[in-house]
């Protein structure tokens, strides 16, 4: 562990791998040779790796610390930057091929979302909604966003649903909730602390918990009562600014089954559009 002190800073994580392979067990090795080879990684959790991988949790943990990071989310910021380094090295003028490439990946997030929506699941949530005496609708930092605008479609429909996107704030309002309310957690990695803990606040409160989350694996499908998924690669070096497009369209579907099953909402989508007309030039 010496050695990893006199390793600059700014080298590369493969180079740090190689100068210490021989110090790492076989199967910190076989982690490294991973990383080396599946570029993709640096999209997933680390459960997602240990189920790609067959690699165990610990190893995998080790082998970053051993590099001379904190664990494996600092792991994959060097792994993200360093792929980012050699693409734009290898790209030259790369401008119309940033733009495609944007364009492709925003399709890909949507028609895979789209292809693992399970339909029968979102017309739970709409009756869930529709039966509801309230709805708080929680998440935060970049989570924030998805959560006003779905707040806004249901509020648009006349549905008492409120936002909340602080830690504190949420888990106080989660007091309010009894069997009558739900809980909308928003939340891309579906392990957030002030998520969860909200979710078991409310749920202690008996409301019924409804998630839209990113991983069938995380925490916080494992405690809702319904849970909706998007499909989104998310670039560690873009954590705080990630596409928010699949989560607009399951959105968008949820509004949809929603004024399906309860056409006469439609009315107040007029009444609110009425009480603003005379706001605008």
């Amino acid at each position: 562990m010496n050695s990893i002190k006199n390793i600059a800073a700014n080298e590369s994580w493969r180079k740090r791998f190689r100068d210490l392979k021989d110090e790492l067990t076989a199967s910190e090795q076989r982690a490294g040779e991973y990383f080396e080879k599946n570029a993709q990684a640096v999209y997933l959790s680390i459960s997602e790796v240990v189920a790609d991988s067959g690699i165990g949790y610990g190893s995998i943990v080790r082998f970053c610390q051993k590099l001379g990071y904190k664990g494996f989310q600092e792991f994959k910021l060097l792994f993200a930057a360093d792929s980012a380094v050699n693409a734009a090295g290898l790209a030259g003028d790369s401008g119309v091929r940033e733009v495609n490439e944007v364009k492709l990946r925003l399709k890909r997030e949507l028609n895979e979302t789209m292809r693992f929506l399970d339909h029968s699941h979102v017309e739970e949530v709409a009756k869930l909604l529709l039966a509801s005496r309230s709805v708080l609708v929680v998440g935060v930092a970049s989570s924030a966003p998805l959560v006003l605008s779905l707040v806004w479609k249901l509020n648009r429909i006349g549905l008492d649903a409120r936002a909340s996107t602080e830690g504190y704030v949420m888990a106080i309002q989660a007091t309010l909730l009894n069997r009558s309310d739900v809980l909308f957690a928003v939340s891309a990695s579906g392990a957030t602390k002030d998520i969860l803990h909200t979710v078991d606040v409310a749920g202690s409160r008996g409301a019924r918990i409804v998630a839209l989350t990113n991983f069938g694996s995380s925490p916080l499908s494992q405690k809702a009562e319904l849970t909706l998924f998007t499909t989104s690669s998310r670039d560690p070096l873009k954590a705080e600014i990630p596409s928010i497009i699949a989560g607009e369209a399951v959105a968008e579907i949820l509004l949809d089954c929603l004024l399906t099953l309860a056409p006469e909402r439609r009315e107040h989508v007029i009444q609110s559009s009425k009480a603003v007309s005379n706001r605008k030039i």
